[in-house]
């Protein structure tokens, strides 16, 4: 083969790894705008609001106090003012089913009907003053073909006011298992509340109910009530007060629970599901959010936790949903779509001007609309991710359960009526936590090490020492989080104030033998050449160590009197738990440090070596030329390494996960855990149900998460190619 045909050959082979390189950058940028794009599908729907189909199905039903749909949402009941509750087939119009709930008195009516926040059950309220609470229960058959029929559950109601004194100006109630609770306001401000007990006879199967009341003597003008939770009920006056009460747990006495101060008149309050809190409407059109607040001591007292922003013109209700803290107030000729919690409108959505009322399907999927001609309109519906807002990821909000607003993160309770709470702050600022206390020690260890290593070390010796250090970013993160959790964690609980003067200590020493070592005379010091002597020192820094260490108990006690870990929590009230952020920075700083080491070294011995000779030429010590004439040029790659270091910190999964109690808190205490974005991912996503609100609310994270590091990388890269050209 002659050179031509070599140098031909040569040059085909060239252009083919060149296409080839190429091809796999080109490859590798795809992947990542496929992840950033496969992320931002999967958290795209939490943006989208809440959607009403503009028509649904028309059915002649005729006039009902109340009506509402069972679950499948293809039947409809209505109860009328005669006592009657209906089932209508929502498909055909057809009336599959006319029950008399019970036998009214002569010239009695229904009054009024209340539905209970979860829809299982009603509140019937007579004109003759008697009050009755009747289950709301539906049996699905199947046919030949799976089609579904729909028929009432057979149950009586229960009567928990037999003889009434007069209408009933409000009332609700709240069927808890065998226990039954109601609230009602006679004509002259009295209020009632009574408990109910269903007994069975176990022999004969009879059913028996014993009920014990309290009475409350005329406040005033009531406009509304709502019951919350074990015996506590909000009420709301002609002159805009609302005031709460609840029974002693002996049932004696009602015990009053704080009160607000006057305002627009009331026209309506509703119970929220989970029993904590309650809507309250004004004729004024603004609504709001009270509740049961916790104190430091003492029992809850009645507090609003939150206020929507817009008054809505001719406000007529308000329909809480029965799944969440989500409701619909209807105005004048249009619905809008609450978030109670977070205290914002989420959509609003026009209707037919002869709508008088509306209910929500059990499974929030339909709307049924209510005609003053008596006819029923079912709307489909898709109400989105209501309670993944911004002000709920990123803002403090006050939750049931809890005496002030905050940021918090707890995705699963025990209970349908639990509230997720996914606030992003605590994890943002525990990766953050995670990150700087990585980062503190890693980065002066890590470029301290990288300038001796480049410019001291001599020979053989430096070639062992950066494929050493180098070797410790190829241990495992999960084997790092395993030794940190269950060997380090416990080993440095009692001697953490050892551990934190440990580097004093050595920076002591060193500054004292440098001063001893700069006195000597020449001639002894051209014994230890400068780059082998922390070599030679490593035995005394070792020595150091281990008596520094070994001492830790003993300074503590002689400081405190007692461990560090005790004395904090009681001498300034820090908690101090055995994984914390201390154990997460130690662990991490193994895979943080090589990482910058190795980047940092190179940028100082990419430096010309001719400029360090220029500068020891004109005079200049070996550690002047490293600080004032190696380091400024070497400083862009420097601050890459120094990125790219904080990006892995960022993204670091199992060390956080295992060396931290996972705990979601927003404190930047050192002696406490914390939970990361990618330890939250790790934790949570593996039994987010698929397409949920969790599911999502995670992907969004991890976007969050990705958009960081590609940032924070992207910039790194930046700067180091800027300075090599600048070399």
């Amino acid at each position: 083969m002659g050179p031509a045909d070599y140098n031909r050959k040569r040059a085909t082979v060239d252009k083919a790894v060149a296409l080839l390189v190429r091809l796999g950058g080109i490859g590798v940028v795809l992947a990542v705008f496929f992840i950033a794009a496969f992320l931002v599908m999967e958290a795209a729907p939490l943006a989208a609001g809440p959607a009403v189909a503009s028509r649904g199905v028309l059915v002649e039903a005729g006039r009902a106090l109340a009506a509402g749909v069972e679950p499948f949402a293809e039947a409809s009941w209505s109860l009328r003012q005669d006592g009657h509750l209906q089932l209508r087939d929502l498909r055909d119009g057809e009336l599959i089913e006319d029950r008399e709930l019970f036998r009214l008195r002569e010239d009695e009516r229904v009054a009024a009907v209340r539905v209970a926040a979860d829809q299982g059950s009603l509140a019937i309220a007579t004109t003759a003053g008697r009050l009755a609470a009747a289950p709301l229960g539906f049996v699905v058959d199947y046919g030949d073909e799976l089609e579904r029929s729909h028929r009432l559950e057979g149950t009586a109601p229960r009567w928990l006011i037999e003889e009434g004194a007069g209408p009933l100006s409000a009332f609700d109630h709240q069927v808890d298992g065998p226990t039954v609770w109601a609230v009602a306001a006679a004509a002259d401000g009295a209020v009632e509340l009574i408990r109910g007990k269903l007994k069975i006879d176990k022999l004969s199967g009879e059913e028996r109910i014993s009920f014990r009341k309290l009475v409350l003597e005329p406040q005033g003008e009531v406009r509304d009530l709502a019951l919350l939770e074990s015996g506590a009920f909000v009420a709301g006056f002609a002159d805009g007060s609302v005031r709460a009460w609840q029974a002693s747990r002996d049932f004696k006495a009602l015990e009053e629970r704080g009160a607000g101060a006057p305002g627009a008149p009331i026209l309506q309050i509703r119970a929220l599901i989970g029993s904590g809190s309650a809507l309250v409407a004004r004729d004024d059109g603004s609504v709001e959010r009270w509740m049961l607040k916790l104190q430091e001591s003492g029992h809850p007292v009645l507090g609003q936790a939150a206020a929507m922003p817009e008054r809505l013109p001719g406000l007529r209700g308000v329909v809480p949903s029965s799944r969440q803290r989500l409701f619909f107030a209807l105005g004048q000729d249009e619905v809008w779509i609450g978030q109670a919690t977070a205290g914002e409108y989420l959509a609003r959505i026009p209707l037919p001007a002869r709508v008088r009322g509306l209910a929500v399907a059990p499974r929030e999927d339909h709307l049924l609309l209510l005609a003053e001609d008596g006819s029923l309109e079912l709307r489909a519906i898709d109400l989105g991710f209501p309670a993944v807002t911004a002000h709920t990821l990123f803002g403090k909000v006050l939750y049931e359960g809890a005496a002030e607003p905050a940021w918090t993160w707890q995705s699963t309770g025990g209970t349908d009526a639990y509230e997720p709470k996914t606030s992003f702050v605590p994890l943002i600022l525990g990766t953050l936590k995670g990150t700087f206390w990585a980062l503190l020690p890693s980065i002066p260890l890590a470029l301290l090490g990288a300038l001796f290593t480049a410019r001291f070390l001599r020979g053989r010796a430096r070639e062992i020492v950066k494929p050493a250090v180098e070797l410790l970013a190829g241990i495992p993160s999960v084997i790092l989080g395993f030794v940190a959790a269950l060997y380090l964690a416990p080993a440095i609980q009692d001697r953490m104030l050892s551990i934190m003067l440990l580097p004093i200590a050595l920076v002591l020493v060193t500054v004292a033998l440098a001063s001893v070592w700069a006195r000597l005379p020449l001639r002894k010091r051209r014994i230890l050449h400068e780059g082998l002597a922390p070599f030679v020192l490593a035995g005394v820094y070792f020595g150091i160590a281990w008596a520094v260490i070994g001492a830790g108990p003993w300074i503590e006690q002689t400081l405190f009197g007692t461990s560090l870990r005790m004395w904090l929590p009681e001498g300034l009230g820090l908690p101090f738990e055995q994984r914390n952020a201390a154990v997460v920075g130690l662990a991490m700083g193994f895979t943080v440090t090589p990482l910058i080491f190795t980047l940092a070294e190179d940028a100082f011995r990419n430096v010309p070596e001719t400029l360090a000779e220029a500068s020891q030429a004109l005079g200049a010590t070996p550690w002047q030329t490293a600080v004032r004439v190696i380091v400024p040029p070497a400083m862009p790659g420097v601050v890459a390494a120094v990125m790219l270091g904080l990006g892995r910190a960022v993204g670091e999964t199992m060390i956080v996960l295992m060396a931290t109690g996972n705990t979601p808190i927003t404190g930047m205490n050192l002696f406490q855990g914390f939970r990361a974005l990618s330890a939250n991912l790790a934790v949570e996503l593996p039994e987010a149900p698929h397409g949920g609100s969790l599911y999502r609310t995670l992907f969004l994270s991890a976007l969050m998460l990705f958009a960081f590091t590609f940032v924070i990388n992207t910039l790194a890269e930046v700067v180091r190619v800027r300075g090599r050209k600048a070399l």
